[in-house]
């Protein structure tokens, strides 16, 4: 409105929609990505559930919306900072609608870092297209460790189901 109002129309007009644009991209190279805890026998954010309860020593991450060249980097750094002191990182993928090459190259990059740290990564409730991209790149046969659920995958890596 103001760029109408200081420069007419048709020049604030453009600016409105370049300012939609920056705003757009800045929201989505930073997607929302969760902490899982157990509450009732259902994996929930624990920042919006003050009863959820992590399993000891696994990160369980929900990263809500597509990975891809933009975010890439920051679902990474979000990544390896959650896995400090943990021995597994798994990555609930059910709300990951997309993922493109980038994306999925930097995931094989990360299971690789993980596991010379000693951390395995695991993905849970990955969708069709998302295996599809994950299975024609990924070298790292970590990406293949693979479960239809969050709690078979908690299961698998020791972790208490309740």
């Amino acid at each position: 409105m103001l760029g109408v109002l200081v420069f007419d129309t048709l020049p604030g007009l453009f600016i409105g929609i370049a300012i939609s644009l920056l705003l757009l991209l800045y929201r989505a190279s930073r997607p929302y990505i969760a902490t899982l805890g157990l509450v009732n026998g259902v994996y929930v954010d624990t920042a919006r559930s003050a009863d959820a309860t992590p399993p000891d020593d696994i990160v369980i991450l929900r990263v809500e919306g597509g990975l891809y060249f933009a975010n890439a980097d920051a679902v990474r750094a979000r990544v390896l900072a959650s896995a400090e002191g943990v021995h597994t990182v798994i990555l609930d993928a059910e709300t990951v609608a997309f993922v493109d090459v980038t994306a999925a190259q930097m995931l094989d990059q990360l299971a690789g870092d993980l596991r010379r740290r000693g951390v395995r990564l695991m993905i849970a409730r990955d969708v069709g297209l998302v295996r599809d991209v994950l299975d024609r790149v990924a070298s790292d046969s970590a990406l293949h460790d693979v479960h239809p659920s969050v709690r078979a995958a908690v299961a698998e890596a020791g972790g208490i189901v309740r």
